[in-house]
Formats: structure tokens, sequence, C-alpha cells
């Protein structure tokens, strides 16, 4: 019971009552790290976008620094580079989604008000389905015969839906303000941390240094390059391949003459931004907007865009993606389904990156051991 041991029982005491108090009350757990996750969302999303932001912007940056007037460079002050390559970061990003915004939110808002002007043709046409298809069976006739599809009725109802809407808009109002201060915070905070990330980097490297020894700041630090080098490439890799994707679903719905060729083709490969599985989020989109135009064609969408998902889910995908993270197509579909089972569409996005970490540094471990 020397000083050094008593300590560690300490400790070990300490832990063992914190577990058992932790075991027994895992619901205030639960509220507190969700009240925690609130409060550092704004800052966690502007992480991810400073992420992102920083692809473009090193982009922008290598290639600014190649111009030169004279043999010498155009610009030579470090922090104007920066903020060129940043505002060059934010236009292009803005445009594309300016573009993708702008070619799919009006087709979907006139299909939503043909849908709502013609519900009182589709109860009709129901009612005569109905009436034409089930007269043997007497209590379906009685139901039918005891319906009353009057358009009136179905506008005073859709009136109270309105209504019931509009009384809630001031809720809806201040969620709306929250979001918007969550995300001019998390914009002004990614701007921060691309403008000064090396100085970040250095106070970051400099805390390690001062708490942990040599070979443990290494170890943080080789998974810290890892993890950026993968997740880079992924991010990366994955645009290429959505575009891949809706080119080839514009292409294949114009030979077709499938209508919305092109906004369902970009909506398509925007959703199929969330591996594997993005795709069928934009065939229940897609099929909603061509059904305003021609319900035939919708079973030519379904079927086509369905054979394209599995090739590219089962072909391109674990090829592309799979090969520029270092993750083998099996464990790609592993990390999708495991990470949609925990955390949803985050989940899905975030899995493969994620997985491809941990399978980079649990094979680098091993391969050391093994030739030691």
């Amino acid at each position: 019971m020397d000083k050094k041991n008593s300590k560690k029982m300490f400790l070990l005491v300490f832990l063992a009552i914190i577990t058992y108090w932790g075991v027994n009350n895992l619901s205030i757990i639960g509220n507190c790290i969700n009240k925690i996750v609130e409060i550092v969302f704004p800052f966690i999303l502007g992480g991810g976008l400073a992420f992102i932001l920083n692809i473009p912007m090193s982009f922008f940056e290598k290639k600014l620094e190649k111009l030169k007037y004279k043999k010498k460079s155009l610009i030579r002050n470090k922090k104007l580079l920066r903020t060129i390559s940043l505002i060059f970061a934010i236009i292009v990003i803005t445009i594309v989604l300016f573009i993708i915004v702008n070619l799919i939110v009006p087709e979907l808002i006139d299909v939503i008000e043909i849908l709502i002007s013609n519900i009182p043709y589709y109860a009709e046409e129901i009612s005569k389905f109905l009436e034409n298809n089930t007269e043997h069976i007497k209590d379906i006739n009685t139901l039918i015969e005891g319906t009353n599809f009057d358009t009136n009725s179905i506008k005073n109802e859709l009136t109270g839906i309105i209504s019931g809407l509009l009384s809630s808009s001031i809720s809806i109002v201040i969620g709306v303000i929250g979001v918007v201060i969550n995300l001019i915070i998390s914009i002004i905070f990614a701007i921060y941390i691309l403008t000064s990330k090396e100085k970040l980097q250095s106070q970051f490297i400099r805390i390690l240094k001062a708490y942990l020894n040599k070979e443990q700041v290494e170890k943080i630090l080789e998974i810290g390059r890892t993890s950026n080098k993968i997740f880079k490439n992924f991010f990366t890799v994955q645009c290429l391949e959505a575009t891949i994707l809706g080119s080839l679903c514009i292409i294949g719905m114009l030979i077709l003459k499938i209508p919305y060729a092109v906004p369902i083709g970009i909506l398509i490969g925007v959703t199929a931004l969330i591996p594997v599985v993005g795709a069928f989020i934009g065939i229940i989109i897609g099929a909603v907007l061509i059904v305003s135009v021609n319900p035939i064609k919708v079973i030519t969408f379904v079927v086509f865009v369905l054979i394209l998902q599995q090739f590219e889910g089962n072909v391109i995908y674990p090829k592309v993606v799979g090969g520029s993270v270092g993750l083998p197509g099996m464990w790609v579909l592993v990390a999708v389904t495991i990470g949609g089972s925990l955390f949803g569409i985050v989940g899905m996005l975030l899995g493969v990156p994620v997985f491809s970490v941990v399978y980079t540094i649990f094979k680098n471990d091993v391969d050391k051991r093994l030739n030691k």
C-alpha cells in the first residue's frame, strides 16, 4: 500500500462508482449527451464545412501559387492567396448548389400544385374503378355508395389542413431562425478554421507534446494524417461517382424519352452522395415528378434506375470509392449497412471513410506486429 498503489486503487474505486452510477442512470447520461451535442453542433458542422471547403480551396491555392508574371509569383502574400482561394471555393460551391436547386425545386413545386389540383379528379376515378370492379362484394358496394367524393368537401378539408399549418407557423419560424443562426455560426467558424489552419495545427501539436510522450504523439499524428487522406479521397471520388451516375441517368432517360430527364438525373446524382442506397431516394422523388405527366413512364423509369443503381452499387461504387479509400468492396457494403443502422443517413455517408480509417490503422498495426 505505497503511495503509487494507493493512487491506482483510489482511481479504480472511483471509476467503479462512476460506472455503477452511469449504468443505473443511462437516461440522464443520454439527455446530457444530447444537450452537449446540441450546444456544440454548430462547431461540429463548421468543422465539416471547413473540411469540405478545404478541398477546392487547396486546389485554387496550388493553381494561384503557380501563377507567375515575369518569373515572379503573381500573388506573394500568403494571407491574400488564402483569402482569394477561399472566396473562389465558396463561389464555386454556391454556384453548383444554386444550379441544382434551380433545376429541381421549381419542378417539384409545379408537380405538387398539379397533384393538389387533381385530387378531386383522382378521387372520382378511384370511385368509378371501385364501382365497376367490386359489384359482387356487398360490403364494399355499401361503403362506396355511402362515400361522397364532393369537391367542395375535399377543398374544405384541405383548407382545414392549411389552417392548421398556418397556426403552427410561429414555431416553424422560430425553428428556421435557429437553423439559420446555427448555419451562420458554422460558416464563420469554418472560415476561421480555414484561414488559421496552420496555426491551429501547430497549437494542437504543442498540446500533444506537452501532455504525451513522443511515441504517443507520433501515433496520434499518424492517425490524423491517415484520416485526412482517406476522407479527402472519399469526398472527392464520391462527388465524381455521383456525377457519373447522374450523367448516365440523364442519358438513359433521354434515350427512353422519360420526362424531366435533366432535373431527375441531377437529383439522383445528388442523392447518390449517400453511399449505395442514396439513389433509391431519388427514385421515389423522380417517380412523383413523372406520374403527374405520364404515369405509364413511371414503370420504365423505376426499372431503368433500379438496373442502373444495381450496376452502380455493385460495380462502379465498390471499385471507384472502395479503391480510393483503400477499402475492399465487401467492407464498403458492411460499412454502409452498419453506419446506416446506427446513425441513419449521416452514418451511411460517413460509415465508409470511418470504417476505412479503422481498417487502415488495424492493417498497419498487424503488419508491424508480423514484421517484429
